[in-house]
């Protein structure tokens, strides 16, 4: 198996695949592998547990994903030249890693692999919000999945964490105060991403309640 570090860089591979980020569809490349693998650690241990991830585009976060001990990582991409980004990745490592090419807000993740499930995305700016919502609420409680970790543009990360009484306190915030211990764990300038945004985002991370409120 083909190590992390012999695997063709991502410029590189943005290069060849002439892969440019479309604002139709939220797409900010994430880059630095610093970051990404400091992501894929935020998730607690994944020891021979299933991961899926939303947006891979260019796979950074997936090769820090496959760089832990992740039973498998499942990557849902919508965008047909990223998802042939991702084919080539599988080559290296087709025992972990399975690409589906659907839309994520129409795509059921409890069908894509085994329990237990992560959740870890850099998700697309122009979905990430609503896909939050559609996992917090499952008609079952607990979850199909052990916990979430996801990118978010700054603000809607201090919306989800928000309380009663805070200034960005709202939808996001009841929901995700609702069923879960939410967190923001650390932000990530602009300029790890290609293209670089317009703001800051952040990292969230998600925990289920054993016993949300009624």
């Amino acid at each position: 198996m083909t190590s992390l570090t012999e695997l063709e860089s991502l410029k590189d591979v943005i290069s060849r695949h002439g892969l440019d980020a479309r604002k139709a569809l939220g797409q900010h490349f994430l880059l630095d592998p610093d970051i990404t693998n400091r992501i894929a650690a935020l998730a607690g241990s994944l020891d021979g547990r299933h991961v899926e991830e939303v947006g891979p585009g260019p796979g950074g976060l997936t090769r820090a994903l496959l760089g832990t001990k992740a039973a498998s990582v499942t990557a849902v991409e919508v965008d047909p030249r990223a998802a042939e980004i991702i084919r080539e990745l599988i080559a290296f490592y087709p025992d972990r890693l399975k690409l589906v090419e659907a839309d994520a807000l129409k795509q059921d993740l409890t069908t894509l692999c085994p329990a237990p499930r992560h959740i870890v995305a850099n998700l697309p700016y122009n979905v990430g919000t609503q896909l939050l919502v559609n996992w917090l609420l499952p008609k079952q409680w607990p979850p199909f999945w052990l916990s979430m970790t996801l990118m978010f543009q700054k603000e809607v990360g201090q919306r989800i964490v928000a309380e009663e009484g805070d200034n960005h306190y709202g939808r996001l915030g009841v929901l995700a105060g609702w069923r879960t211990v939410a967190e923001m764990a650390f932000d990530v300038p602009p300029q790890a991403f290609s293209p670089p945004p317009k703001v800051t985002s952040t990292v969230v991370h998600l925990l289920p309640k054993d016993k949300p409120l009624p």
